[in-house]
């Protein structure tokens, strides 16, 4: 089956990879039917929906002006990373532009001394879990598809695996999170004090 509404009125590959280029110029977008094809799934059985575009996102004010775009054009976003998730997580809808998120990959801290790591979205978790290994720290959360998936995806499906039963998973380990909210803001959330966290979304900070 399809995802998405039947009976919605979907923004065409042309306009909307027009209307994107033309309010975000510099973006890299795909448009092409057989480009869209990859993105159209993700690891869910039977799930698939073609999205309008799919655009690369590599800086959070990249993500803030394809999000502001959206809401002014009133055309839904679906977010990617390597799109391993079994739940139809970065299943397009019809109309929809697929915002990818896997160029934003970098590790851009691991602070020892408050025993946390700082990465992009589309960091891979295998190199995250290295990452702390190199500082002589430990993250637990081990999914299956670690060598894949990133952490962008981890954090929005709460992933698990072997070790979660006895040190918890993705949500455990999560201090903060930039967020880029539906009109583009940008804010952020917790802390690297576990004291400063109380109910906020799961982010990029993690505990280590």
């Amino acid at each position: 089956m399809e995802a998405g509404d039947p009976h919605s009125d979907p923004m065409t590959s042309a306009n909307a990879a027009a209307s994107l280029r033309k309010t975000c110029p510099g973006l890299e977008i795909r448009d092409r039917p057989e480009e869209l094809i990859p993105y159209s799934f993700d690891g869910t059985a039977t799930l698939h929906q073609l999205p309008a575009a799919v655009v690369f996102a590599q800086t959070t004010q990249e993500v803030s002006s394809v999000l502001h775009w959206s809401s002014r054009e009133k055309v839904p976003v679906v977010t990617r990373g390597s799109g391993t998730g079994l739940s139809g997580g970065s299943v397009p809808v019809a109309g929809g532009v697929v915002l990818c998120l896997s160029k934003m990959d970098k590790i851009l801290e691991v602070d020892s001394a408050n025993l946390t790591l700082r990465a992009e979205s589309g960091a891979i978790t295998a190199a995250i879990t290295e990452a702390a290994e190199k500082a002589g720290l430990f993250y637990p959360p081990d999914p299956g598809s670690m060598k894949i998936s990133t952490i962008g995806g981890n954090v929005a499906e709460n992933s698990g695996g072997l070790r979660g039963l006895k040190y918890g998973v993705t949500r455990d380990y999560v201090m903060g999170l930039e967020v880029v909210l539906p009109g583009g803001e940008v804010i952020w959330t917790g802390n690297k004090c576990v004291k400063d966290v109380r109910l906020h979304p799961p982010g990029s900070f993690h505990r280590l």
